[in-house]
């Protein structure tokens, strides 16, 4: 079987105690059957604190929201009980993600991790293959649509990744693939009305964000103050950029390919264009509030719009919906935001 990846996961590696937002900590854990069948025969005390603190297939969070193995030095009791390869899936896994197209398997580390984070944001993105032992997953797919969209997938990452496309102009490409591969796909549908007035349309945006379920209580007071100072906000910065640009073929790279099983080509590039759209803005607005905004404020802002957005799935299938029917999220209104977020033109390439 054939792994790719970015090349930068292979650097991938939990940073534990020095983490300073912690996926120990805000999350409900989930424990697969395996493991909790394995914690349920473990003996003596550790055994008597495993099953004191799991519940209905969960670890039963603290009063703060911790998981109960989360110690004072910010390290996990069960790694240091049990080892690393007893720990239940998803805190082995976390935040690493993987999908399987028959002999081919695709992952990565995702962006709301900080460690993940900072790579994605400081590496170029370069995809690199590697045989791995085959795996047994549930892969059955359209082979003809299959093609189809991976010939799409590798079109866009082409054009994001050439840096003598203006960022602007490789956004709008994307969308403009992604709407063909769309209506090959579907009957041809018109696009929805667009907004007019920019500067509206970007509130919009950043109204419908303020509107999704918070996984942080901090979310939703901070997104609403930025969309208050929108008129604040400081001019682009053209460091910002590449990290902007490595954003976008991390979505593109994590989710164009998910299609070939939910058809949703289309709504995973206006993801992509409008987590570029808003991520610049909250850049921007950070430089104007501190006066600068260093490479680690970027992956710290970068990791927590990833956390509030593709880390919930409800929020992730409400978007979905709202690409498809919102004024403010037409492809015509999304090129007018990138041309006025980033700079550029709005003409097809």
């Amino acid at each position: 079987m054939i792994y790719r990846t970015p090349d930068y996961c292979l650097d991938f590696h939990c940073i534990a105690g020095d983490c300073r937002d912690s996926c120990c900590k805000g999350w409900e854990i989930d424990i697969d059957p395996k493991t909790a069948a394995f914690y349920n025969s473990i003996g003596g005390e550790f055994g008597e604190r495993l099953r004191k603190n799991i519940s209905d297939g969960c670890f039963v969070l603290t009063d703060d929201e911790r998981c109960p193995f989360l110690n004072k030095h910010g390290l996990c009791d069960i790694y240091t009980e049990l080892g690393e390869e007893n720990l239940c899936r998803i805190c082995s896994d976390h935040p690493r993600y993987f999908e399987w197209f028959g002999s081919v398997k695709e992952g990565g580390a995702g962006l709301c991790c900080e460690a993940a984070a900072a790579l994605i944001l400081s590496r170029p993105f370069v995809l690199c293959e590697r045989e791995v032992p085959d795996e047994e997953a549930s892969c059955d797919y359209d082979e003809e649509l299959f093609s189809l969209l991976l010939n799409a997938r590798e079109d866009i990452l082409a054009v994001l990744n050439n840096e003598n496309i203006p960022l602007c102009d490789a956004l709008s490409t994307m969308l403009d693939i992604a709407d063909d591969t769309q209506q090959f796909i579907d009957m041809p549908v018109s696009e929805q009305l667009t907004c007019s007035d920019t500067r509206s349309a970007l509130q919009a945006v950043f109204n419908c964000l303020s509107e999704l379920e918070p996984i942080d209580d901090k979310w939703q007071p901070y997104i609403n103050k930025c969309a208050a100072s929108l008129d604040c906000a400081a001019e682009s910065c053209p460091e910002h950029e590449k990290y902007l640009r490595r954003i976008a073929l991390y979505i593109v790279f994590r989710y164009l390919m998910k299609s070939v099983y939910d058809g949703e080509v289309l709504g995973y590039a206006k993801f992509a264009a409008v987590s570029v759209i808003v991520i610049s803005w909250l850049f921007r607005c950070k430089n104007a509030e501190s006066d600068g905004c260093s490479f680690n404020n970027c992956a710290d802002i970068a990791k927590n719009y990833s956390k509030e957005t593709e880390y919930c799935e409800e929020n992730m299938a409400e978007l979905l919906e709202r690409f498809s029917t919102e004024p403010f999220f037409s492809l015509d209104t999304l090129k007018s935001l990138l041309a006025d977020s980033l700079g550029g033109y709005v003409d097809e390439i």
